[in-house]
């Protein structure tokens, strides 16, 4: 989840042309119908039907399942540039490898090359003569746009998403939920039943090993277009789709963060055809794709990546994330893999010669390759494992950097701490095993087995769907947060703390009404994500709580949220794609918000209401669909009019520093009602509100330089389409 820039325009199947209402297309002759809406029903192909339980929303445990009504065919998709013809050709998938499409990662205008597709209305009627049914040339879908999405093979195993059919069974279905995140997606518009396009791909696979295997999907909206759903610029549906590794979310509210507009194949979409929660990999029917041929509406094509330009370190999929480590035992060492990488992170072949030397500040010593400092030659794509130590009798508190260099540039970097509370102590329980079958089981039942003074509870990497209450002082180690996920039910977070000096290390929580309820003082959540829970990803209410290296993204509701939090911190974070604001601080004294990266939120970056004492320092606000940055609550000087309401108390003797703010729909930084706050160094530029926005502040300090006391002090602000400065006194 790695998330860079913020995605443009908006949405799912929007339609260009033209906007005229129409009835169910004939796509859906013969499919069955919801007697009370009087519309076919949704059904993936060759899946039975999926009706919402007493919630009322599908894709949550109380599902009902239809077993008795499968799902037709109405769509496939083939990769390559297809003759069309009555009877739809079979995939590329069925051909040897050699012959399947070939695409590179990265924009056509940079080395990547796209995917070619074709996608084909199908009449479902299959038979031997016609395995994938014949092409329907209907005119009713003329001009709908199709979206295609692409999903990644990353382990190889021939299938795409969480499966127990494959070499490893279940022991790898954590890790290949990295897998149902498409690495491409493109918008082709249907004419005589066939939309024709390509797909730039971001991931691609070392060129010696064979490249990286992916799968090309296809969903659609048919229906009328209605003034009043969105503007008209979205088909009021129902959906068509090729066979997805999972049960797309059908609430178009908790996908569209901005308004919606018509889509072309040059179209920038948001991540829309994503899961409404993680499949069962021992479901009856999985929603694991199978890669070879006999998924019928599916097809194939490879990706390989561009060449090697820098080396970068990882652990497994993911980027190594900065290290926490300690002052004793296990936990002064860092393990990583060094590998090459192309422009885009792409693990690749390096060239002949490709060498690098490895650099790390005291007190961290690299002890494998040996000799760090001296050149290495990276040979292949697997690269090299290095590890590194903390030197004995290292300060607390201590920071650096472990370098790579290539040709006397650094390439590659990876900060890390030292912190004396950092231990690997022995688990005193582990899930699952004899100890205990489940997260809840192991918390009320774990005693201090190793005599250490500490209940540690290591979780392995796996899917545990259950909502934990933390109501013991517990450590829950997960494996890490790509591979441990807590999926909520849907009733409240999926993991409460109430119990103080509680560490929760290496999670995700997903699917829950929330996602980490931290209510217990001096609770610690590191190196964690909550993800696309149904309202806040993070919330604190308690004294002392330290969120470390974590991520809250494309939760409902706000990312983080700290309510009535004394001594509080969120460093080293991200709050991605939030249906509210980024992080968002009210009620509190003494909170650290530092370092933090807030991109893509719907109401907003950063926000302090009745906040005091606080610091928000060397945070990155950028295209937020509200201000980056609000201090106090009140009017908005966004473009348009209001982008959000945060009403609050006056903010005081609050310290703003060093912050980014950019591209925002809003303000650069709002500050309303605001009173003896330092406000210096930041950078307030291209937002679509004002730069600076004052209302009703007094004595704030706009520069840490005596006699540095313009407009904006040395704060800058260019290029703000409002203005770049704008002060009210009512």
């Amino acid at each position: 989840m790695n998330r860079t820039l913020r995605v443009a325009a908006v949405m799912m199947t929007l339609c260009a042309t033209p906007r005229l209402g129409r009835a169910a297309s004939a796509v859906f002759a013969g499919d069955p119908v919801d007697p009370v809406s009087g519309v076919p029903y949704e059904i993936l192909p060759g899946f039975p039907l999926v009706l919402p339980g007493p919630d009322g929303v599908v894709g949550t445990p109380d599902d009902v399942i239809d077993t008795a009504t499968i799902g037709d065919t109405d769509m496939v998709i083939r990769s390559g540039s297809v003759a069309a013809a009555d009877v739809i050709p079979p995939p590329a998938a069925a051909s040897p490898r050699s012959a399947w499409p070939v695409g590179v990662a990265g924009a056509s205008g940079s080395g990547g090359v796209e995917i070619p597709f074709t996608v084909f209305l199908s009449d479902g009627a299959i038979s031997s003569s016609a395995p994938f049914g014949h092409l329907l040339a209907t005119s009713d879908m003329d001009g709908i746009p199709v979206i295609v999405a692409v999903f990644a093979d990353f382990d190889g195993d021939g299938f795409i998403g969480p499966t127990n059919a494959d070499a490893s069974g279940a022991s790898d279905n954590s890790r290949e939920v990295g897998e149902l995140e498409p690495i491409g997606r493109a918008v082709a518009v249907f004419s005589g039943g066939v939309a024709r396009g390509s797909v730039a791909i971001r991931s691609g696979g070392p060129a010696s090993r064979g490249g990286l295997k992916v799968a090309l999907t296809a969903l659609a909206l048919t229906g009328p277009f209605d003034a009043g759903f969105f503007g008209g610029n979205i088909p009021s549906g129902p959906a068509i789709s090729t066979a997805l590794p999972f049960y797309p979310e059908r609430d178009l509210s908790k996908l569209i963060r901005d308004r919606p507009v018509p889509a072309l194949p040059n179209s920038t979409l948001q991540q829309v055809i994503r899961f409404a929660s993680l499949p069962h990999a021992d479901a009856v029917r999985p929603f694991a794709l199978r890669l070879d041929g006999s998924s019928p509406t599916i097809d194939v094509a490879l990706a390989n990546a561009q060449p090697a330009v820098r080396v970068a370190f990882r652990e497994y999929l993911e980027a190594r994330r900065p290290a926490l480590l300690g002052t004793s035992g296990p936990a002064t060492y860092l393990r990583c893999h060094l590998i090459p990488v192309d422009r885009w992170g792409n693990p690749t072949d390096p060239p002949p010669g490709f060498t690098v030397s490895l650099h790390a500040t005291a007190p961290l010593q690299v002890l494998r390759p040996r000799h760090g400092g001296a050149s290495v030659t990276l040979r292949s794509s697997s690269g090299m494992r290095v590890i590194a130590r903390v030197a004995a009798g290292s300060s607390d508190g201590a920071e650096g950097v472990l370098s790579a260099e290539h040709n006397g540039v650094v390439v590659a970097s990876l900060r890390y701490r030292v912190s004396a509370g950092t231990t690997r102590a022995l688990a005193d329980a582990v899930v699952p095993s004899s100890d205990a079958p489940t997260i809840q089981a192991a918390i009320a039942n774990v005693t201090d087995r190793n005599q250490d003074g500490r209940l540690v509870i290591a979780i392995r990497a796996g899917i545990y769907r259950e909502n934990v209450l933390v109501n013991r002082t517990v450590e829950l180690r997960g494996d890490d947060a790509s591979t441990t996920f807590v999926q909520g039910d849907g009733t409240s977070a999926v993991l409460s703390v109430t119990a103080p000096d509680v560490v929760i290390r290496g999670f995700t929580a997903i699917g829950g009404a929330s996602g980490f309820a931290l209510t217990g003082p001096s609770t610690q959540l590191l190196e964690s994500r909550a993800w696309r829970n149904q309202t806040t990803g993070v919330s604190v209410a308690s004294s002392a709580v330290r969120v470390w290296q974590s991520a809250a993204v494309e939760n409902g509701a706000d990312g983080f949220a700290f309510d009535g939090a004394t001594a509080a911190s969120c460093t080293d974070s991200a709050a991605l794609d939030n249906g509210g604001g980024g992080v968002v601080v009210s009620n509190a004294q003494n909170a650290q918000i530092e370092r933090n990266r807030v991109a893509g939120n719907a109401t907003g970056g950063l926000t302090m209401t009745t906040t005091t004492d606080s610091i928000l320092i060397d945070n990155q606000s950028v295209d937020n669909f509200g201000p980056g940055i609000q201090i106090g609550g009140g009017e908005i000087g966004g473009a348009g009019g209001t982008a959000s309401d945060r009403s609050g108390g006056s903010p005081q003797n609050n310290r703003l520093t060093n912050n980014l703010s950019a591209g925002n729909d809003g303000d650069g930084m709002n500050m309303d009602s605001t009173n003896g706050n330092l406000v210096s160094g930041n950078a307030l530029d291209l937002n679509k509100g004002y730069g600076l926005f004052l209302r009703r502040s007094t004595d704030d300090d706009f520069s840490a330089t005596p006699g540095v006391q313009g407009p904006l002090g040395d704060n800058t602000a260019e290029d703000n389409r409002r203005g770049d400065f704008f002060i009210r006194t009512n």
